[in-house]
């Protein structure tokens, strides 16, 4: 993937350091709830009233934003080829981007139609969404990185996507435990319970995709 040996270990660590700071990530969400609701409020002022499943997605979209961000700055904490400041800039890059996120999801959409449909239209399309989401931060990493500018970054965030991409069965896993676990919580039902499992999951699996696509950096 990109030049360099891999940084062995590097998704366990990315992961230890999400659970380990999981205040940060409660503080994230917080933002991009408040933002959410801003934006329905905005709509709603201007006669559009969303359905459940416009809520949805927004709420998966702000998911998606508060996980990625969080591992933007575990990247920072635990990656020895990250500078001070990197998820800083990976967020105002991915903030400042917000139409490249489009492009990706309607790429994204465009890949699971030639594929196929799984039987499940809506956990295509949630999918397809997150698997961009996740796009886009390789995309930010990569631009702002200097140890990473060996390929373009539409190529890095490419290349991560397809590895993860191809761990689509563990991902399922991962996200089928994490909704068994969360169902039975108090004030989850299970829509924010799959919901949240399907962003935890491609975000564990991105995790482990940046150990492939990271160099070890030098001594």
């Amino acid at each position: 993937m990109s030049a360099g040996a891999p940084d062995a270990g590097l998704g366990e660590r990315l992961v230890g350091w999400m659970a380990a700071n999981r205040e940060g990530l409660d503080a994230i969400m917080a933002e991009e709830g408040s933002r959410a609701v801003h934006e329905e409020f905005l709509l709603a002022e201007g006669g559009t009233l969303p359905d459940l499943r416009a809520r949805t997605e927004r709420a998966r979209g702000a998911s998606a934003r508060a996980w990625t961000r969080h591992l933007a700055r575990a990247v920072e904490a635990v990656w020895g080829g990250a500078e001070p400041g990197l998820s800083e800039r990976v967020e105002r890059w991915s903030g400042g981007n917000r139409e490249r996120l489009e492009a990706l999801v309607l790429e994204e959409r465009a890949a699971a139609a030639r594929r196929g449909a799984s039987g499940d239209p809506e956990a295509d399309e949630r999918d397809a969404e997150l698997i961009a989401h996740c796009r886009l931060f390789a995309e930010a990493l990569a631009s702002q990185a200097p140890s990473l500018d060996d390929e373009p970054p539409p190529e890095f965030a490419r290349r991560v996507a397809d590895w993860a991409r191809r761990q689509e069965g563990r991902r399922r896993e991962v996200e089928r435990q994490a909704a068994a676990a969360w169902e039975p919580l108090p004030g989850v039902d299970a829509l924010r319970a799959r919901e949240a499992a399907a962003v935890w999951a491609h975000v564990r699996v991105m995790a482990e995709a940046l150990e492939q696509g990271l160099p070890r950096a030098s001594a």
